[in-house]
């Protein structure tokens, strides 16, 4: 009776550990192929997720939290400061019109990534001056 328990709980374990790469996935706007090779490289060349242990599919979320995809909850990221605030509603507009097909942070991310000189990955990481121009060329994208 206890080890038909323990395997159901391990079964639900593996099934919300799936879950969570695939939301993943989603949230990071990764590819197929790009996807696949993820999991073949954390978890010992298997390429699907059903496919691995729980200690492989925790290696390929925390790749993921690397990469940067939030931890559940958020426990760990700073609230947004007002001019980030900001860029995040400028980039749902233009989201809204049509003119930006990643609407998620990712998304969001990529473009100011592809606009400083330094390629800054994360919000906290961009100096006010950066975060100046960033929202004037969003406003500008906006009106166009």
């Amino acid at each position: 009776m206890v080890s038909a328990a323990l395997t159901a709980a391990r079964a639900a374990q593996h099934a919300q550990l799936i879950r969570q790469i695939h939301t993943a996935k989603r949230d990071l706007g990764l590819d197929d192929d790009t996807y696949r090779l993820t999991l073949a490289r954390f978890a010992a060349g298997k390429t699907s997720s059903k496919d691995c242990s729980a200690a492989e599919l925790h290696a390929v979320i925390e790749h993921f939290h690397d990469s940067g995809w939030p931890r559940a909850g958020g426990a760990h990221q700073k609230p947004l400061s007002p001019r980030q605030k900001k860029m995040w509603a400028l980039w749902q507009t233009l989201a809204d019109q049509g003119k930006v097909r990643n609407r998620r942070m990712a998304g969001l991310l990529g473009w100011i990534a592809g606009q400083t000189d330094n390629q800054v990955q994360r919000l906290e990481w961009l100096t006010p001056a950066q975060e100046h121009t960033l929202i004037e060329s969003l406003k500008q994208w906006e009106a166009r």
